[in-house]
């Protein structure tokens, strides 16, 4: 799709809202209806001919709803647009409106996978002048549904949203651009740590809070696992190994990592990563989440790029 001139001029925003507003509900829901009045969606939920009913003429709204709530239970039914919250309307305040001006963001985002999943390009065939429609057949066409999915990926862009949709219908979370490049495959002689970063890196991109939590999880069970790398040595010893190849002997960069080892350590032991006891402070911040997850992963990339094979 073509850029908008305040992108060419301006550049593009950094996304940073995991919030779904009305405003951007109403705007998928346009972009369902133009697909939708166009037969997009008809191969699975199917209108058939008075005549022959294993010709499909159109869309079946009432199959669609059922089909929706059943896979979807806490979207609401009929999918419609949704009216913003004035700062005036009676008996609300500001952070009344706040939140009625957002919808259930997992709803919202479960749909266009739905969407996605279920999308056909029709073609119509022969003309029923009887009853003035046409029989339709449908392909996959992977071009128009490129095309539908990048109209959703610019409405969100555009909204500043963190999400985008991807080929294979999921939906994931933008990481910054500049920790882009740390979102690599990782490989070692360690089968477990790498697998164990793997993990972490598919997680962190989830618009599930709670899975990026287990990303946290994981990229510090990572942490633990490479302290041990040299397994002939003891813990200790095999982190000043680490930290030796890692800065190429230079004793003040080794200083200032054997300082980043162990305040991760400490961040570790003091949250609710890895222990859960009560004495343990919660995460529940997103932003905080993104923090600790990049901080613990540029510190790994450093020393494994120097392991790797």
């Amino acid at each position: 799709m073509s850029d908008y001139f305040s992108n060419r001029e301006l550049g593009k925003k950094q996304p940073k809202r995991e919030e779904i507003s009305v405003t951007v509900w109403n705007g998928i829901i346009a972009i369902f209806e133009e697909y939708k009045r166009n037969n997009f969606f008809s191969f699975s939920f199917p209108d058939y001919c008075y005549d022959n009913n294993t010709l499909i003429v159109g869309f079946n709204e009432q199959v669609f709803n059922d089909r929706v709530k059943a896979e979807i239970p806490t979207i609401e039914i009929p999918i419609s647009r949704k009216e913003i919250v004035s700062d005036y309307d009676f008996g609300f305040d500001e952070q009344d409106n706040k939140s009625e001006n957002n919808v259930d963001k997992y709803s919202a985002l479960d749909f266009i996978e739905f969407l996605c999943r279920n999308f056909k390009t029709p073609e119509k065939k022969d003309y029923h002048k009887f009853f003035k429609h046409y029989h339709l057949d449908f392909v996959d066409n992977i071009e128009e549904k490129k095309e539908f999915i990048s109209k959703l990926n610019q409405l969100f862009e555009r909204n500043e949203i963190v999400y985008q949709i991807g080929e294979s219908c999921q939906v994931t979370r933008k990481i910054p651009i500049e920790y882009s490049e740390l979102l690599r495959e990782y490989k070692t002689d360690d089968e477990i740590l790498n697998q164990l970063i793997d993990d972490a890196l598919k997680k962190i991109t989830s618009a599930r809070i709670e899975e990026r939590k287990i990303a946290l999880e994981k990229i510090w069970d990572a942490f633990e696992r490479m302290k041990t790398y040299y397994k002939e040595l003891k813990k200790k010893k095999s982190i000043e190994q680490l930290l030796e190849i890692a800065t190429n002997g230079q004793a003040s960069v080794k200083d200032e990592l054997s300082k980043e080892a162990r305040e991760l350590t400490r961040i570790g032991n003091e949250y609710q990563i890895r222990h859960f006891e009560t004495d343990k402070k919660e995460i529940n911040q997103s932003e905080f989440i993104d923090y600790l997850f990049f901080r613990m992963l540029i510190f790994i990339n450093m020393i494994i790029s120097k392991l790797e094979k």
